[in-house]
């Protein structure tokens, strides 16, 4: 699809985008991260999909009064690598834009339309990441499908020397359904992280689609809503990885590996025992 045919195609002509907003128990952030997305999208062909993980139901009761075209509203917790999935199977969009409940949108309302021109000028682009690490771009990758602003390949992650960095991030992105089915389905595990890394590292570990951004866009069209809300600033076990990141880059790595599984294993012994959270 050429720019000058995507300007003047009709709505119904439009690729559809499915976007996927994944929550649990937090319905007021997902109210703001909604509505704060249809006021400044002005893509003309959309599917809205919710999914929820087993809030109870009375959060679902408030999250179905939301505009929204499709619930995917389980009846039990089961983590967020189900959540995804379950979300996932419910879109049906050539594209999914997922985001999570506590990401509010600013715009500007084109930003949507320029992202999907880019990934149809460019095949094997399978994700335009809005959020996640600054990874650099490639200034003479620069890709066909928008000019102004500007959209380029980040064909490395950013290079962080106290944790590993992905090109794939669950922070708000673009991805191709193609590629979101090559990758495969999130793997399921009570621990966030473990399915969050898994993914990440099958992203990285395949070589058939690449990533992009746009500079002008970068955590600009999505700002987080509440930090400290983020499970990763409230649970006892992303707290205390936070504490001892920095270590890593003093200590040999086979320490580190045996003091994170020492660490993580006693507190995911009191988590059980429900002495912390």
């Amino acid at each position: 699809m050429t720019d000058s045919k995507f300007d003047h195609v009709s709505a119904s002509e439009y690729p559809l985008v499915s976007v996927l907003f994944v929550t649990y128990k937090r319905v007021d952030l997902l109210e703001r991260a909604v509505h704060s997305f249809r006021k400044n999208t002005s893509y003309p062909r959309l599917e809205v999909v919710i999914a929820d993980d087993g809030s109870g139901p009375e959060i679902q009761a408030r999250i179905r009064k939301l505009p929204a075209d499709v619930f995917a509203l389980s009846p039990v917790n089961q983590g967020l690598g189900p959540n995804n999935n379950n979300g996932i199977a419910h879109c049906s969009g050539k594209y999914i834009l997922m985001i999570q409940d506590d990401w509010e949108c600013f715009g500007p309302p084109d930003y949507l339309r320029n992202a999907v021109r880019v990934m149809e000028a460019n095949p094997t682009v399978g994700t335009i990441n809005f959020c996640g690490a600054p990874h650099p771009t490639d200034p003479k990758d620069k890709l066909a499908g928008s000019e102004n602003p500007p959209c380029y390949l980040t064909p490395k992650p950013y290079d962080n020397p106290v944790k590993e960095e992905f090109l794939y991030s669950d922070q708000p992105h673009l991805i191709l359904r193609e590629a979101q089915d090559f990758i495969g389905p999130y793997i399921y595990h009570r621990y966030i992280e473990n399915s969050e890394n898994d993914y990440c590292a099958r992203w990285k570990a395949q070589s058939k689609y690449s990533a992009a951004m746009f500079p002008d866009y970068y955590r600009k069209i999505f700002v987080e809503i509440d930090t400290s809300r983020s499970l990763r600033a409230t649970r006892a076990r992303y707290r205390v990885g936070t504490y001892l990141q920095p270590l890593k880059a003093y200590l040999p790595k086979p320490l580190v590996k045996v003091g994170k599984a020492v660490v993580l294993k006693s507190i995911y012994g009191l988590e059980k025992l429900r002495i912390v959270r």
